[in-house]
């Protein structure tokens, strides 16, 4: 009995305790297993979205991979034929080198024997400069301004070093074949003094010799430069692609590590989650088992509230569920439909049928065919310009002529008042020696003098006949002047309105470079929208990035739309630089 009685006091006991404490225990676990639940949910969303930002990371790794790949796939016949001119460069080089030390030494005999030592000197200084500044200022493309690797700059200080010394021999082969030029003209003087047309005939030659070799020396730096500027570009362009490809694989790292830190927080929090639940169960099981006649509805009414709670929170959990799946699909559907629309702008077809590209072939057509108006005007304009040119030189020919003449009119006249004074002298002479004779036939004892004063005096009409024919000439030379007069009075008028119309083809060339002008600030300003729009993509996609499923599904339909316009402008914009790139104003 008195077993019987201490039972029966430990179970009222028990009974008194056990709601106070069923309830004290309940509502700390309620609340622990609320904010687990609560931490999953977060850690899954979050889990969610790392996911979500891999799969875009992979998917633009994918694309630059691909892209990376097509660059290389161009950049294979570059590579061959960057092989070929590299090597036919050098070919070119070692031959420029060989020739320009053959001709050097060639001509440096004749150097040797007819320069002094000082002017050597002095020369060796001033081509040693010129090298120097030449090669600083970037002729053979030599010092750029791109930060290459070091190895470039190794590799390309023999080259500087062979180009110098080609450079070298070349000027000096050029000085030492104007020195020989200069003592064949001086022996040639010497020797041929009457023959002129000999000296004008080799030093003609000479001339045409240093021309050529100096254009020969021009068009091999142009080409230098033009191959340097290639290879710059590529090597440009192939370190971008590494950096890019570098910058991707470690943001894909970074992913991956994030994804497995919030995976070992889940795992975690799981385990946190099923402790918490095996903790729980045997409190409200030892409850159960000593639950009294009179307290069986308060604890019937608690089980029933822990019931709905539960199921509350079950029901929560799966439309989270339920929703982060259907986020899920709507992802993976955004995701193919962003697939289908890169297919869709690599098709070249859809996109030449597209009224956006049609608009800026239109465009391009347009421009173009301005474009080759305004060059067929330029060219008239030039040849115009080029005839003008030759009829203002034949205008001065002309005038220098006229000069000539006018000057030789004024000589004839001079010259025709002293034979008019020498006349007049003359016919006062014969005057007076018919006075003479006169007075002397009256005298007698003077027939001689006579007989040789009639003879004198009949030697006058033959030079008074020569005299007057002279005149004659003379006169005839001055009506040719005054016709020449009016020649060059017609030619004065036919030249001021060539002038004029000269002065109004130079107003249109004016105004027809001003729109030349006009249409590179319109190249520009596309430039620049373009610049703008690929700006603005960026930001979109990086906000698409950074914000969540709703709003990128927000703006999926506008991002994919810029995307495809600024494809399509891209497209357009490319082509029409390159047709203006052909063109030669």
């Amino acid at each position: 009995m008195g077993s019987t009685g201490e039972h029966d006091r430990k179970r009222r006991h028990f009974n008194s305790i056990s709601p106070t404490a069923a309830a004290a225990k309940k509502q700390p676990f309620s609340s622990m297993s609320e904010d687990k639940k609560l931490d999953i949910t977060v850690l899954q969303y979050q889990n969610q979205k790392l996911i979500q930002k891999l799969e875009a990371q992979k998917f633009e790794h994918a694309a630059l991979e691909s892209k990376l790949s097509q660059l290389k796939e161009k950049q294979q016949p570059y590579d061959s034929t960057l092989t070929v001119v590299n090597k036919s460069w050098e070919e070119l080089v070692n031959d420029l080198e060989s020739c320009s030390i053959h001709t050097r030494d060639s001509s440096c005999k004749y150097e040797v024997q007819h320069k002094p030592a000082m002017e050597v000197g002095a020369q060796s200084i001033f081509q040693e400069a010129f090298l120097s500044r030449l090669t600083e200022t970037g002729a053979t493309e030599s010092s750029s301004t791109y930060d290459l690797p070091n190895q470039m700059e190794v590799d390309r200080e023999p080259a500087c070093e062979k180009t110098k010394k080609i450079m070298h021999n070349l000027a000096a082969a050029i000085d030492n074949l104007w020195h020989l030029k200069d003592g064949v003209y001086i022996e040639l003087v010497k020797k041929t003094s009457e023959d002129g047309s000999c000296r004008q005939e080799t030093s003609a030659a000479l001339d045409t010799e240093v021309r050529n070799l100096r254009l020969a020396f021009v068009d091999v730096l142009l080409k230098h430069r033009s191959v340097a500027k290639k290879l710059q570009s590529h090597q440009v362009v192939d370190a971008k692609n590494k950096a890019a490809l570098k910058r991707l694989r470690g943001e894909l790292e970074s992913t991956v590590a994030e994804l497995e830190e919030s995976n070992c927080k889940l795992a975690s929090l799981k385990a946190q989650r099923d402790s918490a639940k095996g903790a729980i169960f045997p409190v409200l099981n030892l409850g159960s088992k000593h639950v009294g006649g009179d307290k069986v509805r308060d604890k019937a009414k608690d089980m029933q509230d822990m019931e709905s709670a539960l199921k509350e929170l079950m029901d929560q959990a799966s439309s989270r569920l339920v929703e982060i799946k259907g986020l899920h699909e709507e992802r993976i559907n955004i995701l193919h439909q962003l697939s289908d629309l890169q297919k869709t702008l690599k098709n070249v077809t859809s996109i030449s049928s597209s009224q956006a590209y049609l608009l800026v072939r239109d465009q391009i057509e347009k421009s173009k065919s301005e474009v080759f108006g305004y060059q067929a005007m330029y060219e008239k304009l030039q040849a115009e310009k080029d005839n003008l040119v030759w009829r203002e030189r034949e205008l001065n020919v002309k005038n220098d002529v006229v000069d000539v003449v006018r000057r030789s009119c004024i000589l004839v006249d001079s010259r025709v008042t002293d034979l008019r004074i020498e006349i007049q002298k003359q016919i006062d002479q014969r005057k007076m020696i018919e006075a003479k004779l006169e007075e002397a036939s009256k005298e007698p004892g003077r027939k001689e003098i006579i007989a040789e004063f009639k003879a004198l005096v009949s030697s006058f009409p033959e030079e008074m006949g020569n005299m007057q024919g002279q005149l004659r000439k003379y006169k005839e030379a001055a009506s040719d002047v005054h016709s020449l007069r009016a020649d060059v009075q017609s030619l004065s008028s036919t030249l001021d309105r060539k002038l004029k119309q000269c002065e109004t083809l130079s107003s249109r060339s004016t105004e027809q470079v001003a729109e030349i002008q006009l249409l590179q600030s319109v190249v520009q300003d596309l430039k620049e929208s373009e610049l703008e729009l690929m700006l603005i993509m960026e930001m979109f996609r990086r906000e698409s990035t950074d914000t969540r499923l709703d709003s990128l599904q927000y703006y999926s339909p506008f991002f994919v739309a810029v995307y495809n316009l600024m494809y399509l402008a891209r497209m357009g914009f490319a082509r029409l630089f390159n047709d203006l790139g052909t063109l030669k104003f």
